[in-house]
């Protein structure tokens, strides 16, 4: 009965462990499931974009460019003169006292207030790019940070599995012993077994709480040490038609972002062509002359001369900056498809690894290391025969399990470059504030 019940044991296990490592899901948003104690990847995406430094300072340059916008059509400050004449001197007789008020305006010519606002306009769009593909790296981070914690849990589950397995071979060994079956050595192997697999339990429990460790530094939370991750892995995930990728990839935040600095270096180079026009200036003169209880007024229009100096150093150097910037734009296209035939192709055959050891080779080894403990109950095998089956079990119950986690990954590294998952609502105007732990 106990050989049977250890038989019935392990088919329990493996089973038990090939249906309920992960549950399906998006490849977009695994599914995750509340777990006490536990944060949901909703919720520590949320936590990510409240707390992370990097989104902070990105809105306070959004804040910084607005205000750079507001006030980027106001024309340039008139200029007062005051000036006071024949105060002292060898002068003639008849000369008197005057005193002259003036006032001078800049005239912008060519653009100029246009040319300003564009370009604010352009440094906005680029900075919100920017925080759009900012926060797709820290999704990432946290999102691999998650899949960490849950394949690191994961693991440890197996390999308690392995320590209860191991445990009751033990016992089986020292009955046979016992009874005079086997020799005392074979127990000895047992025993030895037994405390090997309890050293593995106990680094991969401590593997748990650093991938904890790490998940709470990657959602950047003050006052927070260890944070475990709800839910469990996601078993499948969809995968989308490669050609539909590369079709819209033009819409993508990676080429979004290229895009908008094209944009503002155009926008700059305009403007620096609209600062060669050198701006004429009206003045309006006002004399009074005390002494004579006269006053004149007089207007006058000055233009520079642009015999030398026509922004030429300016003007040059922001057209190598557009031509820079659509050389990255280019570069990055061919980048970008690159690594989405490649994502899409880690996906795939993840994908498949994972689905051909869960339908094929797993329930086989639970089958045969079933068959083979059954066996060594009635002396049909050695116990090297039974410790040989039941590490081919928990081999392909570990290989099955990194199958799993690489298509996870694989599911995570395209979701960040098709943009995914989007920043939250909620947390785009606010750095200060904690998620809601009620829930948890």
């Amino acid at each position: 009965m106990r050989i049977q019940r250890c038989a019935v044991l392990a088919i329990i296990v493996s089973i038990g462990l090939w249906y309920a490592v992960i549950p399906p899901a998006q490849a977009a948003e695994p599914a995750t499931l509340a777990a006490p104690g536990g944060l949901t990847l909703k919720e520590a995406l949320t936590s990510a974009a409240r707390h992370r430094q990097e989104l902070a300072a990105l809105r306070a340059d959004l804040e910084a460019a607005a205000l750079k916008l507001k006030h980027a059509g106001l024309p340039p400050n008139p200029e007062l003169e005051i000036g006071w004449d024949n105060l002292g001197g060898d002068l003639p007789v008849d000369d008197v006292r005057e005193n002259t008020i003036a006032l001078k305006q800049p005239l912008e010519i060519g653009g100029k207030p246009a040319a300003r606002r564009n370009k604010g306009q352009s440094e906005i769009l680029r900075l919100q790019r920017e925080q759009t593909t900012v926060w797709l790296d820290i999704a990432a981070e946290v999102r691999m940070a998650f899949l960490e914690v849950q394949g690191a849990r994961a693991r440890l589950t197996l390999q308690q599995e392995a320590e209860k397995i191991a445990a009751e071979l033990a016992s089986i060994t020292h009955e046979r012993v016992a009874a005079g079956d086997l020799a005392a050595t074979e127990e000895t192997r047992a025993e030895a077994r037994k405390a090997e697999t309890r050293a593995a339990t106990q680094k991969l429990a401590r593997l748990l709480a650093e991938a904890e460790l790490a998940l709470a530094m990657a959602l950047g939370e003050p006052d927070s040490a260890i944070v475990t991750a709800a839910g469990d892995l996601a078993q499948e995930v969809v995968i989308p038609d490669r050609q539909t990728l590369l079709a819209g990839m033009q819409d993508l935040p990676v080429l979004a972002l290229r895009r908008s600095e094209t944009q503002l270096a155009a926008t700059g180079l305009a403007l620096e062509r609209a600062n060669a026009w050198y701006d004429p200036a009206l003045s309006l003169t006002l004399r009074d002359i005390p002494d004579k209880h006269g006053r004149a007024l007089s207007v006058g229009l000055s233009f520079p001369l642009p015999l030398f100096q026509r922004n030429q150093a300016a003007v040059a150097e922001a057209g190598a900056t557009v031509r820079k910037t659509a050389t990255n734009e280019a570069a990055a296209t061919r980048r970008l498809q690159t690594e989405l035939i490649k994502s899409h192709t880690m996906l795939v055959a993840a994908d498949q690894e994972a689905r051909t050891l869960r339908t094929e080779v797993l329930s086989r080894a639970t089958e045969a290391a079933a068959a083979v403990m059954e066996g060594f109950r009635f002396g049909k095998f050695r116990y090297s025969d039974v410790l040989e089956a039941s590490q081919a079990q928990v081999q392909t119950q570990a290989r099955h399990l990194d199958a799993i986690i690489d298509l996870n990954r694989a599911a995570i590294t395209l979701d960040r470059l098709l943009g995914q998952p989007a920043i939250p609502v909620t947390s785009q105007n606010s750095s200060s504030s904690s998620p809601d732990r009620s829930n948890l």
